[in-house]
């Protein structure tokens, strides 16, 4: 059986990936677009600052959500 600690990394792991690829899809609009270098590096700054604290987020509900089945959420509804 898999432990919750394995549980929340896998689903950490899984959050990265997809966060990877959203990054690299938007970057290859953005040079489509005629994006600079520079506007490119300032978007991945900010996405990967806003991204993260997404990820933060989303994992502590989701570890709230698994801790306490009788946890009242709107997120979870």
């Amino acid at each position: 059986m898999i432990s919750f600690e394995e549980v929340i990394a896998w689903t950490a792991a899984s959050l990265d990936r997809q966060i990877a690829d959203a990054l690299d899809q938007s970057e290859l609009i953005l040079l489509d677009q005629g994006a600079t270098a520079d506007e490119i590096a300032s978007f991945r700054a900010e996405y990967t600052v806003q991204s993260q604290e997404w990820k933060a987020e989303a994992l502590a509900e989701i570890i709230r959500g698994l801790s306490d089945w009788d946890a009242p959420t709107p997120k979870l509804q």
